[in-house]
């Protein structure tokens, strides 16, 4: 027996597609200007200075960051974390 495409299976897809798309665009209609806040320089909501603003001045400037020095940074706290791990061992 040959079984051919049924047009109400799809037909289904199509309006559960739709439905899922108008959701997510009320969704991203209701955040726009929350975020475009959020992205305005200056604004309230901003992340404030957490003293390793190194890195991103580095990309903002278009040079990327001494890779040597992260490895030492990361090195750095690797044995940090290790000699905290000792101590409660």
């Amino acid at each position: 027996m040959k079984k051919s495409g049924g047009g109400l299976g799809f037909v289904i897809l199509i309006l559960a597609l739709v439905i899922v798309l108008l959701l997510s665009a009320r969704a991203w209609n209701a955040i726009m200007p929350v975020a475009a806040q959020a992205l305005r320089p200056g604004a309230a909501g901003a992340v404030p200075d957490h003293g390793q603003s190194g890195a991103g001045e580095a990309i903002r400037s278009g040079t990327l960051p001494n890779l040597k020095q992260m490895n030492q940074n990361t090195d750095q706290h690797i044995q940090q974390m290790k000699d905290t791990a000792k101590g409660q061992d």
